[in-house]
């Protein structure tokens, strides 16, 4: 009989997704044979899968910034050197048809749930970042704010913005009620709705973090810049309310802020990836996200991995037990940090 598998190293892992990712650049250089129309991100473009897998890279080398910066910064730099997104027009984008059968699943979800709202701590940001205050006390929030939600039903007379505490309990949630706060905005919830597996943004922010950690020469300001602006235009906000934006001294860059800027930016533009959301999050520590009073881990902090399946304890006990040996016993809490997540 077979023998039950045994874990990699992380960090085994990861040079592993360094060299396929560098390998499939390498092959993606030609045009001659794609998959045409079957392609469903790119119509067969093996330029733009290129730029994909150079963008891939340059996220997953961030990954280990602080646990291992000079293999971050050589992989980095190799990543940005092969050509990543240059546009908008290069995101990888899951594409629904809205036909009734093949929608959007937040479209899907939303047809029978009122139950899943805004998180008050990307609205809290998001209201943060104003541009201006005008003497009968009316915001101009973050543009992207009236795009990811939708107002309150609880206030018709003007658009007001509210998110739903994370981690408080039923009890608590339902005393909130559902029309004071927050709904995901149309633009996110339509039959048409594509999925985000990459941004632009993500990658001028990603280069902007290159620069502002003094790998790579630039101007770290103007790739902090030219992210918000991606994302803005990605939805669908004019160029006046972006300029407007930029230069607010909430949003301004500011060398001495300037990295945890471009990473709270980057959280911000991340909306609709959840999961990525999180893994930066856990990276950067930005924003400083508080667990709800109802969060049952301990200490009471925002979960810092998954665990591993009961089924393996069960089945495949012995390579269990030897991968939480090599992670000096961490794995069996969901408050327990993997390799890359260095305090």
């Amino acid at each position: 009989p077979s023998k039950p598998p045994a874990y990699d190293r992380q960090k085994d892992i990861y040079n592993g997704i360094f060299a396929d990712l560098t390998a499939a650049s390498a092959m993606l250089g030609g045009t001659s044979v794609t998959y045409g129309a079957t392609d469903l991100f790119y119509g067969g473009d093996p330029v733009k899968w290129k730029k994909f897998a150079n963008s891939l890279l340059l996220r997953h080398a961030l990954r280990l910034s602080k646990v291992d910066p000079a293999t971050a910064k050589t992989q980095a730099l190799a990543a940005i050197a092969a050509g990543v997104f240059t546009s908008n027009a290069d995101m990888p984008l899951l594409k629904y048809p809205g036909d009734g059968t093949n929608n959007s699943p937040l479209y899907n979800t939303f047809l029978t749930r009122e139950d899943q709202h805004m998180s008050s701590a990307l609205v809290d940001t998001l209201k943060h970042l104003y541009s201006s205050i005008s003497a009968t006390n009316d915001t101009t929030f973050d543009p992207r704010l009236a795009v990811y939600a939708l107002p309150i039903a609880a206030v018709t007379t003007k658009a007001v913005y509210a998110g739903q505490p994370s981690g408080v309990s039923e009890s608590d949630a339902t005393l909130i009620g559902l029309t004071n706060t927050s709904k995901p905005g149309a633009f996110y919830t339509t039959k048409t709705t594509p999925v985000i597996i990459m941004s632009y943004a993500d990658i001028l922010l990603d280069q902007a973090e290159v620069v502002a950690r003094g790998w790579m020469a630039g101007d770290p300001a103007a790739l902090y810049a030219a992210g918000i602006k991606a994302s803005m235009q990605y939805n669908g906000i004019a160029d006046a309310a972006i300029n407007t934006y930029l230069a607010s001294p909430r949003v301004a860059y500011v060398p001495a802020t300037g990295l945890a800027q471009i990473q709270l930016q980057k959280w911000i533009a991340l909306f609709g990836q959840g999961v990525e959301a999180w893994i930066e999050y856990r990276r950067t520590n930005v924003p400083n996200l508080k667990a709800g009073p109802a969060v049952v881990t301990t200490p009471q902090i925002v979960p810092r991995r998954f665990l591993y399946p009961t089924s393996e304890q069960s089945f495949n006990n012995a390579n269990f037990q030897a991968a939480l040996a090599l992670q000096g016993g961490a794995g069996q809490n969901s408050v327990d940090r993997v390799w890359w997540d260095i305090p």
